[in-house]
């Protein structure tokens, strides 16, 4: 990892809050899609590493530029013999043990609606990540680039 993106991996490290997780959740290369000004909402993607050995999960989050942050899966389903894609909003997504979830354009992300302003392309926006894991909730705060 070198210039931009060890500095947002360091960035997220060191401002994570709490000691329940620390060290053992990891949040790399987070960025927020910009959108176009009449936008209701957008989407924030990242990789989550969890390296403890309890599930931890992302139950949402805040933002300042947005009146909600929720989590959002791709669900497949049968349509007419087809398989068609969407999306779903749920609760939480989890982190198994030892393993990454990799939120990306297409799949699994941060919903970011009733946007109050919208995001522009080269700025950053701050972003609070909620986790949970064992009935313990932390957050773990970010500086994410808006592209």
């Amino acid at each position: 990892m070198q210039g931009r993106g060890m500095k947002q991996f360091l960035s997220a490290a060191l401002m994570f809050s709490g000691s329940l997780f620390a060290g053992d959740v990891k949040i790399e290369d987070p960025w927020i899609r910009a959108m176009p000004p009449s936008s209701p909402a957008t989407a924030a993607f990242m990789v989550i590493s969890n390296r403890s050995d309890k599930v931890v999960a992302v139950t949402g989050g805040t933002c300042p530029v947005a009146g909600e942050v929720r989590p959002m899966i791709t669900t497949l389903s049968k349509v007419g013999g087809r398989e068609v894609a969407g999306m779903e909003f749920v609760s939480s997504f989890s982190v198994p043990p030892g393993k990454k979830r990799v939120l990306e354009p297409g799949g699994d992300h941060i919903m970011l609606m009733k946007l109050k302003d919208v995001p522009k392309a080269g700025t950053t926006v701050p972003m609070v990540i909620w986790i949970e894991s064992g009935g313990h909730r932390e957050k773990i705060s970010l500086e994410v680039p808006v592209r």
